[in-house]
């Protein structure tokens, strides 16, 4: 914040008697005028062959006789790709175009500078499941939005699930969906389950169903599904979902759940125009046998019901191991422990002191081996005997833990005879969760997974990493994954944490096939087309999916096949071919697109964590990752803009320009009593969701509409979705006293405290926290001069000195008052809470509402 100091005093009559009484009756006052209706909200989803498209329409209505301006926001899948984007504005129509991300940003610039009123929505890593876009919508006039997004569905646990965010926040007087599904073989399972709250895991086939939903099957492989609850059914439906009363409407996910026929044993191979897609999903396979190696994290930010729920979860999942299997216990903080079952004193303990106190020509501790024991109801009591004395405590050794995990993952059978006969040795199996950052030893995440990429090999194990809870860096535990043939999961604070780890142990529980190779004859099909064909395991009711162009001399492909080792050995299966009668050739971009920049953020993506001293490039040595991460990237942009895909690496750009009458920069002043109430489309509240994740319950920032500012504030800011927009003056009758409350009245203190003097404030850039210290008993310095972002002007305070009413409630409130004395956070005081100090001021006619409050230019003082 800039601010100019001042010395000068004015008189203090200038504050006329109820002035205080208008401001605070300006800040509390409901909304005036009648809020924009969603009167429409049309959702068409169409499934060919798994690969859904879906078109979202809403429309909207502004009853006022002033503008008002209405969001727009949809909460995607997490690997859904935004394909379009249609605006309709008093029957002007604006098509959104995908360019590369810098290119994007420039447009957009450009567009602002010449006084268009432009849109640029792009996606980051931690909100790509989000698109939000908004216009400021004429009095007595509407709006069309038409989204469409693309996805490859995913068979995990027997059924692929097309899932679809609903939450308009309203009563719709026409709100439909329609799901139409079309596949290569019979539709053997169809079921819609009751709409679901977007906390809860997939819907099992215990739920019941959804009776609102019309389900008519008009061949043995195609579906049509039709969900339009009438407006007195909506109101029921969201009285069961809506913890806050004044949002009216149903609120949560349309879930459609199917499974296909297949052959049990071959895979099915679909060809249309050049293009082919190979699915891959036995069913009549015995499970392998599997070591599984459990590494849990027991930090001291594990305290309470992190860790309660992750026993929880333990217990369930130890008695869903097989007879065969064999499994290990790994506990974390400071140090690493691997328990020993059989007795527990000669359990092995792993800490950075043994590791740093010899040099580098001496021998270290060595903990092991330790045998890696049988799931059998003995050991399956004394692991949970061991489980359930767990306390956490300490910090996170993530660098020593994976490498002693990766240890006993190689080295836990060497004493299990019947393990290596027969050569059916234990699939290996790291399961790890943590909930925080490394903190102990080696901190730096590239050097991390350098040491795991020379470590697992020969063989390789599988790493399945959760991330428990917001705090916990799932990008780096992203990357660790895909480098090393697992996945990534967020395990997310709520009531059900128990059951998402279950769930995820589901998923991975019953291996059927490892080294899983896609074999197709030389001439057969373009060199380099081909997505991914090789992977590490195939588990239990999921799929295998690979794509790929024929060669352009090839009508029909030749004997391909599939090969792996299962439990009797090595084994070959066979393909079915059938002749696709929908276009393939997006599904293949699609799966093109998705995998290479799985590979790019693999090998090659910057981590800027505060912690990082240093950054080294690291080519993976896994046989799974062929091209550089540059190479990707490169790769993955290219076809993203030939197909119109949102990504990380493009953004979507809408320029509507300044002749036309619909939405022009002197239309985009927001009224005095704010602007959008229209609700967005998933779980937002009445002034938008300014923060949002995956699931709709996680920590997020609302905007009042008086603040109306469009960058994130939180850990998970919304993408750039509007132009600069410009708020009108407040004159000076709205300026006055405030009241005073003290630190104990804050509600949300608690929540930013970071230790007993310091708190967590998201006024970085793009939302980013900062620390600052709260200054109890602190002296106020030399008073400097500021305004909050609607114009009121005071002096900035120590928090503790100036704790008002007015922001005791909501720290979005506060923020607008925020302003920082070096390293302590303070308040933007009002003059007339302490009249003894009158400044003078001047109020400029607009600001950037762009932009956060802390970040704004003091408006101009003079004497």
């Amino acid at each position: 914040m800039n601010v100019i100091e001042t010395s000068s005093p004015v008189n203090p009559e200038r504050f006329e008697a109820g002035q205080s009484a208008k401001y605070s009756e300006l800040l509390n006052a409901p909304p005036k005028l009648p809020r924009p209706e969603m009167y429409s909200l049309r959702v068409d989803s169409r499934v060919a062959y798994r690969f859904a498209t879906t078109v979202i329409s809403s429309r909207f209505a502004n009853p006022a006789n002033t503008s008002q301006e209405v969001f727009f926001t949809v909460a995607l899948p997490d690997t859904a790709f935004i394909s379009g984007f249609l605006m309709e504005v008093s029957g002007k129509v604006y098509e959104a175009y995908v360019k590369e991300k810098e290119e994007a940003k420039k447009d957009y610039d450009q567009a602002v500078a010449a006084g268009q009123a432009a849109a640029h929505v792009g996606l980051s890593a931690r909100d790509s499941n989000q698109f939000t876009v908004s216009v400021n919508l004429e009095p007595l006039s509407k709006v069309t939005f038409n989204l469409t997004y693309e996805e490859l569905l995913t068979r995990r646990l027997g059924v692929y699930n097309l899932v679809i965010n609903l939450h308009p926040g309203q009563i719709v007087r026409d709100l439909q969906v329609d799901v139409f599904i079309k596949e290569s073989g019979n539709i053997t399972l169809l079921r819609v389950p009751e709409l679901r709250s977007v906390n809860e895991i997939d819907p099992e086939e215990a739920n019941k169903s959804n009776t609102l939903a019309i389900i008519e099957r008009t061949s043995p492989s195609e579906a049509h599904i039709l969900f339009s609850p009438s407006p007195e059914e909506q109101q029921k439906l969201g009285e069961s979902f809506n913890k806050d009363k004044d949002i009216k409407g149903l609120g949560g996910q349309f879930v459609v759940q199917y499974d296909v026929s297949r052959d049990p044993l071959a895979g099915e191979v679909l060809v249309n125009e050049g293009y082919f897609v190979h699915f891959f999903s036995p069913t009549e396979l015995p499970p392998l046998r599997k070591h599984v190696v459990f590494v849990l994290d027991v930090s001291g930010s594990m305290e309470g019901r992190k860790l309660g729920q992750l026993k929880e979860a333990m217990f369930a999942i130890l008695d869903d191991l097989d007879e065969g299997d064999y499994f290990n216990l790994v506990e974390f903080s400071y140090s690493v422990t691997v328990w020993h079952l059989d007795l527990a004193a000669a359990s092995s303990v792993f800490s950075p002191l043994n590791l740093h106190q010899y040099d580098e020509d001496e021998p270290k501790p060595h903990p092991g081996p330790t045998p890696a024991f049988p799931a059998t109801p003995e050991y399956i009591a004394k692991a949970k005997e061991i489980i359930r004395k767990m306390r956490a405590g300490g910090g996170t050794n993530i660098h020593d833990t994976l490498k002693t995990a990766i240890r006993v993952a190689h080295e836990g059978l060497m004493n299990v005879t019947s393990a290596r006969e027969g050569g059916k040795v234990p699939e290996p199996i790291i399961v790890f969760l943590t909930d925080g950052e490394p903190t102990v030893g080696e901190v730096r995440p590239n050097k991390i997974l350098s040491t795991v990429s020379e470590f697992n090999e020969h063989p390789e194990s599988a790493i399945f990493s959760l991330a428990f809870g917001d705090d916990a860096d799932f990008v780096f535990l992203k990357r660790l994954s895909l480098r090393n043939s697992g996945f990534a999961r967020k395990i997310y604070e709520a009531a059900d944490a128990s059951l998402q780890l279950r769930d995820f142990y589901r998923q991975v529980a019953s291996p059927l096939l490892a080294n899983v190779t896609f074999a197709y004859q030389p001439g057969q099909v373009e060199e380099n087309s081909v997505t991914r064909h090789k992977f590490h395991t195939l588990f239990a009711g999921s799929e295998l999916v690979v794509a790929g162009r024929l060669d352009p001399g090839l009508s029909t492909p030749g004997s391909w096949e599939v090969g792996g080792s299962s439990l009797d050995g090595s084994t070959v299966f066979p393909v079915v071919r059938k002749l696709a009668t929908s276009s393939l050739e997006r599904m293949w971009a699609y799966l093109t697109v998705q995998q290479l920049l799985e590979q790019h953020e693999a090998q090659n993506e910057a981590d800027s964590r505060p912690y990082l001293d240093q950054e080294e490039n690291i080519t993976s040595t896994s046989s799974m990752i062929d091209d550089s991460g540059q190479d990707s990237k490169e790769k993955a942009l290219k076809l993203a803009l030939q197909y119109s895909f949102v990504t990380p690496l493009t953004s979507l750009v809408i320029v509507k320009p300044n002749e036309t009458s619909s939405v022009d920069s002197e239309a985009i002043h927001p009224t005095e009593d704010g602007g959008h109430y229209a609700l967005p489309l998933h779980g937002g509240n009445l002034y938008g969701n300014v923060g949002s994740y995956d699931r709709l319950d996680s920590p997020g920032y609302n905007l009042p509409p008086y603040l109306n500012a469009q960058s994130g504030l939180g850990a998970g800011g919304p993408l750039m979705f509007n132009d600069q927009v410009l708020a009108e003056k407040i004159g000076e009758e709205t300026f006055g006293e405030d009241s005073l409350a003290t630190l104990e009245d804050l509600i949300w203190l608690n929540d930013v405290t970071n230790g007993s003097d310091t708190l967590r404030l998201p006024v970085g850039v793009n939302g980013t926290e900062e620390i600052f210290r709260l200054g109890v008993n602190e002296t106020e310095p030399t008073l400097v001069a500021c305004s909050t972002t609607f114009g009121v002007t005071g002096v900035c305070r120590h928090l503790a000195n100036c704790p008002l009413q007015t922001f005791k409630e909501e720290l979005i409130v506060y923020l607008s008052y925020f302003c920082s004395i070096g390293s302590f956070a303070g308040v933007c005081c009002p003059d007339g809470v302490y009249p003894e100090q009158p400044i003078t001021f001047e109020t400029t006619e607009s600001y950037d509402a762009t932009t956060t409050a802390p970040s704004q230019d003091v408006l101009h003082q003079s004497s």
